[in-house]
């Protein structure tokens, strides 16, 4: 084994206990299905279905776990010729942590649908936009979850009496799901979970912002964990609705972004360039909108470095097929600016290997830098790939720590784009074992 960090290990136990649980769960009855309705759990995953059968070429569809009532939480993998596994930077897109924030859905499907037919061999209409996009496809590998709660979007459209934010867990176990069971999915995220005590969630089942009876303790969650623990990836986007505003993490009362905070210094970038929203405001940039823990967008920036936004995409519902196109061509363009803003630079990606040229999970951190919080940043384990936004452009000191092993420094000059960054250690290691890569 390639010696590891204590919060290494640590990460790895908890990944493996989340396995663990998934497997061991009793299996769920089969699930109703919803009324007729292109948002459903049935139509979406139909939908992803055809883009796999319709663009081999281009995506895998991956079932990542499933949720309390059986219903399969997906995955599309989007790349151009996809490995397995694939060993490009990897990102993230999310929506419907919350059943009643349909928009999201729609959102992440507009993204798919777009990289998918306009980087496929007809192309899109306008040739500028192809290139743009067929760039994310030749170099990236974009991880779509259009729908993390199935049970929740279930409910919602099939007139429950449930909340419309919870997912399908039975708080009492009485057998049946009522107003007062589920779990919100983005308060049950392992990083600062209940930290707030009822101010960022709440310890009691019946309210809508349950955080669930232990951290990472819903499927759902720890479908999304495997998915995040497998391929680190350098970004993400979380989908929601209720307001309009880009939220850069640490969004938790009381923890310290890194400084200079590159993840705030993209979120605003974004924010400059993006029209003003269909329902009458500009986007902005915010820690938050009231005090939150247990989200996903801040456990991916404390466990991995991710720069991880929450894109607060309406105020409200669509009044109109209309409005809700309007909104959804105004939001794409985060996710589509904060890709530029990776390959565009200033980044630095780089590996780091063994004597003997194979991957070696070491911890990640640049000089100039500082974090706050206790951070440990490591390699992805199965190619020792590692990927960084960097706030701006300047001179680098790129750190690798090994347990055992003195550190390893590389100092880079980025302007613009990616500098490329390889060490090596002076021995060979033992083959680490590595978590699994998401399947179908």
């Amino acid at each position: 084994m390639v010696p590891v960090a204590p919060a290494r290990r640590a990460r790895a136990r908890l990944i493996a206990s989340l396995g663990l649980a998934l497997l061991c769960r009793p299996a769920a009855a089969q699930p109703a299905p919803s009324r007729p309705s292109s948002k459903s759990p049935e139509a979406v995953a139909g939908r992803l279905a055809d883009y796999q059968a319709r663009y081999p070429q281009l995506c895998r569809l991956v079932r990542l776990g499933d949720s309390h009532q059986g219903r399969p939480v997906w995955a599309l993998a989007i790349g151009r010729n996809l490995r397995d596994p694939d060993d490009r930077p990897a990102v993230s897109l999310n929506g419907a942590h919350h059943g009643g924030e349909l928009l999201s859905v729609d959102v992440v499907l507009d993204a798919i649908e777009l990289l998918l037919t306009a980087s496929a061999p007809a192309g899109a209409a306008d040739p500028a936009l192809a290139r743009r996009l067929g760039r994310f496809v030749d170099e990236l590998v974009i991880w779509a979850v259009p729908m993390v709660n199935p049970d929740g979007v279930w409910a919602v459209l099939n007139d429950s009496k449930r909340s419309d934010r919870k997912n399908g867990r039975d708080n009492n176990g009485d057998g049946r799901i009522d107003s007062r069971d589920g779990v919100d999915l983005n308060r049950n995220y392992p990083y600062r979970w209940g930290s707030l005590g009822q101010k960022g969630s709440s310890s009691t089942g019946s309210s809508d912002y349950y955080r669930g009876p232990a951290a990472a303790s819903e499927p759902e969650v720890q479908a999304l964990l495997r998915l995040y623990d497998s391929e680190h990836p350098l970004a993400s986007v979380s989908f929601h609705t209720g307001s309009v505003a880009i939220l850069a993490p640490y969004t938790i009362a009381g923890a310290t972004s890194p400084t200079p905070d590159e993840a705030w210094l993209v979120a605003e970038r974004i924010s400059a360039q993006l029209p003003r929203h269909p329902q009458d405001r500009p986007f902005v940039t915010r820690r938050n909108l009231y005090p939150v823990d247990g989200t996903d967008q801040d456990y991916l920036r404390h466990q991995l470095g991710t720069l991880a936004l929450l894109v607060e995409s309406a105020r409200r519902p669509a009044a109109s097929t209309s409005e809700r196109l309007a909104i959804v061509r105004a939001v794409r363009r985060t996710w589509m600016l904060l890709f530029d803003r990776y390959l565009d630079g200033p980044t630095v990606s780089g590996r780091v290997l063994d004597a003997g040229g194979q991957p070696v999970s070491a911890q990640i951190s640049i000089d100039e830098i500082k974090t706050h919080e206790g951070e440990q940043w490591f390699t992805r384990c199965r190619d020792g790939r590692f990927d960084r936004y960097l706030p701006r452009p300047g001179r680098y000191t790129v750190r690798a720590q090994v347990s055992g092993y003195p550190p390893l420094t590389q100092t880079v000059e980025v302007a613009r784009g990616r500098a490329r960054v390889e060490l090596t250690l002076p021995e060979r290691l033992p083959a680490a074992t590595c978590p699994p890569a998401p399947g179908p």
